[in-house]
């Protein structure tokens, strides 16, 4: 079994903000707001709510790329955190529901070639209507729900510890599942309300401090 997995969400996570929204709110297509609502309602899921947003977001993929590393803001100390992580040897994974295409692209532009990063997320395929996305779970099976809980799941099985990092509410059973987790927005809220054990954070400075203290890079579980 390995040792110590450090398991991100991208989305106002490793980012300030979502890309997806911004995109949303930059392209369209049309009946976005209505999608949106639909997903904040809870009557579709996450992953439904990027098949159904995406599928006729009729733009070009170098117009979406150069967007998104025009205006993606990453949280401070990020990188830092990546090359700490990187130094340390431990495996670092991004585990999100949002898309491919638009986490290598923001990814680009810190210097991270997102080939040498294990990014799971929905794939997509540009056509000519818009971006068909598909989620797989680990059989590469095809799913539209629960895409980070399958996920988390497997690799509680491989990795004796795993170090979570989330910011909603779609956080929630994986971040459970963990053994350490950092928390920021909405899924930091929910922690504190209900007084459970977890790291707040809203930059990574301090969370390569909190690594250092609580040595978190060194495998806690025997």
């Amino acid at each position: 079994m390995n040792s110590i997995l450090i398991q991100t969400d991208f989305d106002n996570t490793i980012t300030e903000g979502n890309v997806s929204e911004l995109i949303h709110d930059e392209f369209g297509p049309e009946n976005w707001p209505e999608i949106y609502e639909k997903y904040k309602k809870g009557l579709i899921t996450v992953e439904e709510s990027n098949i159904y947003s995406f599928r006729y977001l009729n733009t070009k993929k170098i117009d979406l790329d150069n967007f998104v590393k025009k205006n993606v803001k990453f949280r401070d100390g990020f990188l830092e955190f990546y090359k700490y992580v990187m130094n340390n040897n431990l495996d670092f994974k991004i585990v999100s529901s949002g898309v491919d295409f638009y986490i290598y692209a923001a990814l680009s532009v810190l210097g991270i070639d997102p080939n040498t990063v294990e990014i799971l997320s929905g794939k997509s395929v540009f056509n000519s209507k818009g971006i068909k996305i598909k989620y797989f779970d680990t059989q590469n099976n095809k799913i539209n729900s629960k895409f980070k809980d399958t996920h988390t799941q497997y690799h509680r099985k491989i990795y004796s510890e795993i170090i979570y990092f989330g910011d909603s509410h779609t956080d929630l059973y994986s971040s459970k599942i963990c053994d350490v987790v950092f928390a920021t927005d909405k899924l930091q809220n929910y922690y504190k309300k209900n007084k459970l054990p977890h790291f707040s954070f809203d930059n990574y400075y301090d969370v390569i401090q909190i690594f250092k203290d609580k040595k978190l890079a060194e495998t806690t579980i025997p």
